[in-house]
């Protein structure tokens, strides 16, 4: 399991490089997907690493923050809360205009930046 678990951590570093990378290309509606793809994998991870099950098919982070024995620390919050409703929207935009004018760069630099901090709390755990 422990090879399972680094190799979705290792997925979720990669899809952060993604959002740097878009983030710099100002791509940010896609950038914050991206983010929320690196917690759900993060999230994925510890999933596996406390269960020691596969995790299940889903996008839904309060899903996964729920099975997971004792949570994320409160401080990422607002980036859960922030990345639950804007991935919908990412991924089946009514309009990309919306979006353009919604996830601004400061927004994106935001997320991203929050995302590194779960990032780095999830390599402290040393799973």
């Amino acid at each position: 399991m422990e090879h399972e678990v680094l190799e979705w951590l290792h997925q979720a570093e990669y899809d952060y490089e993604d959002a740097e990378y878009l983030f710099h290309g100002k791509r940010y509606p896609k950038a914050v997907f991206c983010c929320h793809l690196t917690l759900e994998k993060g999230l994925k991870a510890l999933y596996l690493h406390y269960l020691k099950t596969q995790p299940p098919r889903t996008h839904s982070l309060d899903f996964l923050i729920q099975t997971i024995p004792g949570g994320v620390p409160e401080k990422f919050d607002n980036l859960m809360d922030i990345l639950e409703d804007v991935s919908v929207k990412i991924r089946y935009p009514p309009l990309l205009d919306i979006l353009l004018n919604d996830i601004t760069e400061e927004t994106a630099r935001m997320i991203i930046e929050d995302t590194g901090d779960f990032l780095s709390w999830i390599r402290g755990l040393n799973l």
